[in-house]
């Protein structure tokens, strides 16, 4: 079955695509068992992928590839970060502390697919070009996928099933580590003060007590507390970019902001008449902590000073955390 499948292939866009998990699954069966005529049973998971053929074998076709780039994206993976460089735009991350480990090749991957998601979020029908240093993450996405490495080819699945519901073709070239110097420079850049974020035991007693909202005002990809999050800069999968040009009236927003910016957070909220849940430090003699106080639709949950209230997967400890308390409220611009 997998041999006509892959006889099928040229003439079906995306089809390589939909052939990997039977390969795999192929592949993994003879290893437990050299020997064609056993008897396996078929995981459920490689049933979305029988449907694909079911749907698209009678009625699929495969355009000829001009090789006209719409645009040409430079990506980069380094142990700290990645990075992404277009048309003289950039956008760079850290990573989650689940990815930190990974090894190269899959962070590579990931560094490609966030490129895609920055650059070309908004086109459709067209073809794009990749430019890594990465020789396996070329072939993973040339290729569609990875047979001997599922967890490649799981971060390859994602990248073209993403591109197959924008109709957008992608290919992978390999371009020198000196000549890529923008994604690789931006994929080392150090770590930022601003990705610190409040521990899951701070973040859980204030949804008991105040709710859970729906967007975060001041996240990455990294901290963000909500699904829906709005970064300072342009990252992957970002609702929005900086806070402070988006209407707040209707969100149900999480805002804990740069301690700098609260005073502008508290202004923009009396502004929209919005209400969201916020965290700041406990300063009462801050000029901005009496108007923080007028607006508060809630008692104040307090948070004393401990190693673990704030956290980061690139420092293990916060200057501030001998003596910064934090405080959670509900504010209502519409108090003011």
């Amino acid at each position: 079955m997998v041999g006509l499948l892959v006889s099928a292939c040229p003439a079906l866009q995306y089809s390589w695509l939909h052939t990997k998990l039977f390969e795999q699954f192929k592949y993994q069966a003879l290893l437990k068992n050299y020997n064609y005529n056993q008897i396996v049973t078929l995981p459920h998971f490689i049933k979305g992928d029988f449907l694909w053929w079911l749907k698209n074998v009678d009625n699929g076709y495969s355009p000829i590839k001009r090789n006209q780039y719409r645009k040409e994206i430079y990506t980069d993976a380094s142990s700290t970060g990645w990075g992404a460089y277009c048309d003289g735009e950039e956008s760079y991350g850290y990573w989650k502390e689940d990815e930190i480990d990974l090894h190269i090749n899959e962070l590579e991957l990931k560094a490609a697919f966030f490129g895609l998601k920055v650059f070309a979020s908004n086109y459709h029908e067209c073809e794009l070009l990749l430019r890594i240093d990465n020789v396996t993450a070329i072939s993973c996405i040339n290729r569609m996928g990875s047979v001997q490495y599922p967890h490649l080819n799981e971060v390859s699945r994602d990248i073209w099933k993403w591109c197959e519901r924008r109709r957008i073709i992608v290919f992978a070239s390999y371009i020198n580590t000196k000549e890529n110097l923008n994604a690789d420079r931006l994929s080392r850049k150090k770590f930022c003060d601003t990705e610190w974020e409040l521990s899951d035991y701070a973040y859980n007693e204030i949804k008991q007590q105040l709710g859970v909202a729906n967007i975060d005002l001041f996240a990455s990809r990294c901290n963000s507390k909500c699904d829906t999050y709005v970064t300072w800069k342009n990252e992957p999968g970002a609702w929005a970019i900086d806070a402070f040009t988006i209407s707040w009236e209707e969100l149900n927003f999480y805002a804990f902001p740069p301690f700098s910016m609260i005073l502008k957070m508290i202004q923009k909220i009396i502004l929209d008449r919005a209400e969201g849940i916020v965290v700041v430090p406990y300063w009462p003699t801050q000029p901005w902590f009496p108007l923080f106080k007028r607006i508060c639709q809630s008692d104040l949950i307090y948070f004393s000073p401990r190693i673990n209230l704030l956290k980061s997967p690139y420092r293990s400890v916060h200057s501030l955390h001998r003596s910064l308390t934090l405080v959670a409220a509900k504010l209502s611009g519409r108090l003011y």
